[in-house]
């Protein structure tokens, strides 16, 4: 549909004109020659809001990966405690006395253990700890002080498992994997936005270049004009006040081209800090090539698999994630107990003045525990009311999107193919106004026209090119926002 050899000779007298209407610019800083989709390639994958967006995700991985491998890898720590220093002076019966006496007695401890700790899908969790434990410990005992050394080496089983509540931990790891697909979906939104951001800086930047070279020729001409209008005031041809009117155009035509040449230095701004370039660095665009056009079976495809777009899929997560949240604060309310069970195994001995004992010790333990809330003044109602009415939002949500997301897709698409159709016409208008470009230059060089004739043929040429370049932008934009739809 496109006359692609004249689409690309148009693209080579564009861009030596915009390099011409930014060379000012140039003299003071970089130009650097990019295509659209170089520049994208840029903002998305050497850029610092590339960088912030793949972080995001990272993050969103990693804090999923860290709560899965809590079930299979226990969580380890090594604990000690310094040497303390431990003296009691206390009125007391002691050591066999029959009557209470003053009595001091100083103690010099050392502890450390390593915690092994292993989370459950049930809830539940095992813990396991090592004991290296040491006392020195003075007292008197009759008419002389006595000196008591304790080692011991303590092992501790202990397993809690809640009842009549849902698993906490599954709960938390349920919601980081909800956590994790929202952010990939999140990821597909947030590199469409980026990649229409770049465009839209792009085709301002383009623009302003292009609209930047008709103000210049009109200015141009209308300073021709002027010029004429002077010789005719001397020669009686027109009055005082044409000419003024001339002048007037001259002087206004004059200023915007001031307001263009600042709107190009604005745009070219916009884009290099969307880049992450140097503050003046200049960026030489030039019109970007449409690519294939999606096919009708492409088309259908898009539309068959609208209930798998992005917008519609993180609608589903938020709404899993804030019903199972509901669920479970409504279940975490009530009559709730846990299973606790204990085992410890302690092996020792006590060194009293010389003379050592075996400190060995056994012990274990199972307890069930129940806890029936009776009275709380309503907090717990209001959370489980509040959890449920985020719940309630959240499918309603996902309902409208349900409702709308196929709807959209197809206006999309119907405007993406509007929008083609009209670039093809477009493009045709460029070719004929380029022809007629091209026979002014003729008729010019020739005599046969005045300057703002031919002026007049370059400006009509440059404001195809950009109703061109208006459309073109509309049209990458959609199909933009149709690939940020899907996130494969």
């Amino acid at each position: 549909m496109f006359h692609r050899s004249s689409n690309r000779g148009m693209s080579r007298i564009f861009t030596t004109i915009v390099f011409l209407a930014v060379w000012p610019a140039a003299a003071d800083g970089q130009v650097r020659e990019l295509s659209l989709q170089e520049a994208i390639d840029i903002a998305v994958n050497r850029s610092s809001r590339g960088e912030i967006i793949r972080g995001d995700l990272e993050v969103a991985q990693q804090n999923y990966e860290a709560e899965r491998i809590n079930f299979y890898i226990p969580e380890i720590s090594v604990n000690g405690q310094a040497p303390v220093f431990n003296v009691t002076e206390s009125f007391r019966f002691f050591g066999g006395l029959d009557q209470k006496e003053l009595i001091r007695t100083t103690d010099r401890d050392f502890r450390t253990f390593i915690q092994l700790t292993q989370s459950l899908m049930t809830g539940g969790q095992l813990t396991a700890t090592g004991n290296l434990w040491n006392r020195r410990s003075e007292y008197p005992i009759g008419d002389s002080d006595v000196t008591e050394v304790s080692n011991q080496g303590i092992f501790e089983f202990n397993f809690e498992q809640p009842l009549l509540k849902p698993s906490e931990s599954k709960n938390k790891l349920h919601n980081r994997r909800d956590d994790l697909e929202i952010a990939r979906l999140m990821r597909v939104e947030e590199l469409a936005k980026l990649k229409t951001e770049v465009a839209e800086a792009y085709f301002g930047a383009l623009q302003s270049q292009l609209e930047l070279e008709i103000t210049r020729d009109r200015a141009e001409s209308a300073r021709l004009k002027s010029e004429i209008d002077s010789v005719k005031l001397s020669d009686g041809v027109v009055s005082e006040e044409a000419w003024l009117e001339s002048k007037s155009s001259r002087l206004d035509a004059e200023l915007e081209t001031y307001d263009k040449e600042n709107q190009l230095s604005e745009k070219n701004r916009e884009l290099a800090l969307l880049l992450d370039f140097e503050i003046g660095q200049i960026v030489n665009t030039s019109t970007p090539q449409v690519a294939e056009h999606l096919s009708e079976r492409a088309r259908e495809g898009l539309v068959a698999a609208w209930e798998e777009s992005v917008p519609i899929k993180k609608a589903w997560y938020e709404y899993s994630k804030a019903k199972r949240q509901a669920d479970y604060t409504a279940s975490s309310h009530g009559l709730t107990g846990s299973l606790e069970a204990n085992y410890s195994l302690g092996r020792g001995d006590v060194d009293v003045d010389g003379t050592v004992t075996d400190n060995n010790t056994d012990s274990w333990g199972v307890s069930l525990n129940f806890t029936l809330p009776l009275w709380d003044g309503g907090s717990t109602g209001a959370a489980i009311k509040a959890a449920r009415i985020t719940a309630q939002k959240s499918q309603l949500e996902y309902e409208r999107l349900r409702k709308s997301a196929r709807a959209e897709i197809v206006a999309l698409l119907h405007r993406l193919d509007v929008s083609f159709r009209k670039l093809d016409v477009m493009q045709k208008q460029i070719d004929l106004a380029h022809d007629k470009l091209e026979i002014a230059r003729f008729r010019y060089d020739d005599g046969q026209i005045s300057r703002i004739d031919f002026l007049d043929s370059k400006v009509f040429y440059l404001e195809a090119q950009t109703k061109y370049l208006e459309e073109l932008k509309k049209y990458l934009i959609t199909k933009t926002e149709v690939e940020g739809k899907y996130s494969g």
